[in-house]
This record gives structure tokens, C-alpha cells and sequence, in this order.
């Protein structure tokens, strides 16, 4: 029910920092802020140059899962080759 103020309301945070996505995600932090640079990790800069980025977690959370789908069919890809071998 809307107005029971019994039950705990869990809400899930959209944006992370590049710390905040560290702990949360367990991916160093070099590898968030290279990522980033590349254009594989999508973020915002906020604050001009000396600014931070901020993480959407939902699409960073896709990213991932596309990124580990693609390494699965290089590595099968690379079993192939070695077979042929």
C-alpha cells in the first residue's frame, strides 16, 4: 500500500562517482576512468575541467554484461582456431 510506512522502501541510486562504481561494481578504478576514455563506459562530466564523472548505473550495468558476452565469443572464437590447429 502506498501510505503503510511499515514497509523499508529500497531505491536503487542511478548515478554513481567513479569511487561510488569501484566499491559498487568491484572494477578498479583505472580500468572505470580508461573505459571512459575509450568510449566503452558510458558517462557525464559535470563540473568543466576539474570536474567529476558521473556513471549512469543501469546503462554502466548493461555495458558490462555486453562486455562480458563479447569476450565469451572471442575466447570461443580463439578455442576454435586452436582447434583447427
Amino acid at each position: 500500500m502506498p501510505g503503510n510506512k511499515n514497509k523499508e522502501q529500497v531505491t536503487q541510486k542511478l548515478m554513481f562517482t567513479i569511487q561510488e562504481a569501484v566499491k559498487h561494481f568491484g572494477i578498479s578504478e583505472y580500468s572505470i576512468r580508461m573505459g571512459i576514455r575509450q568510449g566503452i563506459y558510458p558517462a557525464i562530466k559535470i563540473g568543466g575541467k576539474r570536474g567529476k564523472y558521473l556513471i549512469d548505473s543501469e546503462l554502466f550495468e548493461s555495458t558490462l554484461r555486453i562486455e562480458a558476452i563479447r569476450n565469451m565469443k572471442e575466447f570461443r572464437k580463439g578455442e576454435q582456431n586452436r582447434e583447427k590447429i
